[in-house]
C-alpha cells in the first residue's frame, strides 16, 4: 500500500514575529526612527511653507528631514519578512518617499516664485506624495500588528490611515471652497497661486495635522514591539 503524504500547513510568519525578541527589537527601533522622522518632516515643511530660510537652506532642511525615515525603513527591512506583505508595504513607503524627496526642491522654489505654474504643479505633487508616505506608514504599522497578532494596534493604524486621508482631503476641499466663496478661483490661476503662497499661519497648520496622527501610530507600534520583545525574552 502506498503511503499517502499528509499535507503540512505553511508556517505562519506572525507566530515567528511574535516570539522572536531580536526581531521585535529591530522592528521597534525601526518604528522609533519613523516616529522621530515625523517632527523633523513637519518642521522642515513648516519652514518651507513660511519661506523662513533661503532656497538652498530650505532644500537642505527638507532633504535632511527624510534621513530618519530612510533609516527607519532600512531597519524594518532588516527584520525580515514579518508577514507575507511586509516587504511590499516597506517598498511602497520607500517608493513614495523617494518621489517626495525628488520633488522637495520644487516646494522651495515655489515659495519664492508662487506665480510659476510649473513650480506650483510639482509642489502639489510633493504634497500628494507626502500624503501617500504618511498613509503608507500607517499601513505599515497595521502590517506589524498583523505580524504580532495585536488587534488594538491594528485598529489604531486603520484609524490613523483614515484620519490622514480625511484631513488631507478636507484641507484641499476647504481651501477650494474658501477660494470659491472669495471669488479667487474665478480670478485665474496666477491669482490662485499667489493666494496659496500667502496663506495665514493657521491655514498652513492644516497641512501639518496628518503628521501628528501618524506620529501617534508610529509610537504605538514602537511601544508594542518593545513590550512584546521584553515579554518574549522572559
Amino acid at each position: 500500500m502506498e503511503s499517502m503524504a499528509v499535507p503540512v500547513p505553511p508556517a505562519v510568519p506572525s507566530a515567528a514575529a511574535g516570539c522572536d525578541p531580536a526581531r521585535l527589537l529591530r522592528m521597534s527601533r525601526g518604528f522609533s526612527c519613523l516616529f522621530w522622522s515625523l517632527p523633523t518632516l513637519a518642521a522642515a515643511h513648516a519652514m518651507a511653507l513660511a519661506s523662513i530660510l533661503p532656497v538652498r537652506g530650505t532644500i537642505g532642511a527638507l532633504l535632511a528631514s527624510f534621513l530618519p525615515l530612510v533609516c527607519g525603513l532600512w531597519m524594518l527591512r532588516a527584520c525580515g519578512e514579518l508577514t507575507p506583505r511586509w516587504g511590499i508595504r516597506i517598498g511602497r513607503v520607500a517608493l513614495t518617499a523617494f518621489a517626495a524627496i525628488y520633488l522637495c526642491p520644487f516646494l522651495a522654489w515655489w515659495g519664492v516664485a508662487p506665480a510659476k505654474a510649473y513650480f506650483a504643479a510639482n509642489a502639489a505633487a510633493h504634497y500628494v506624495a507626502m500624503v501617500a508616505v504618511l498613509a503608507g506608514m500607517n499601513r505599515l504599522a497595521g502590517e506589524s500588528a498583523r505580524g504580532m497578532g495585536d488587534a488594538p494596534l491594528r485598529r489604531e493604524a486603520a484609524a490613523g490611515l483614515g484620519m490622514v486621508l480625511w484631513l488631507s482631503a478636507c484641507t484641499a476641499g476647504a481651501l477650494a471652497w474658501l477660494f470659491h466663496r472669495a471669488g479667487v478661483l474665478e480670478a485665474g490661476l496666477p491669482t490662485v497661486l499667489s493666494q496659496l503662497a500667502q496663506l495665514p499661519r493657521e491655514a498652513r497648520t492644516l497641512f501639518l495635522l496628518p503628521y501628528a496622527m501618524t506620529a501617534y501610530v508610529m509610537w504605538r507600534a514602537k511601544e508594542t514591539g518593545f513590550q512584546r520583545a521584553v515579554r518574549s525574552a522572559r
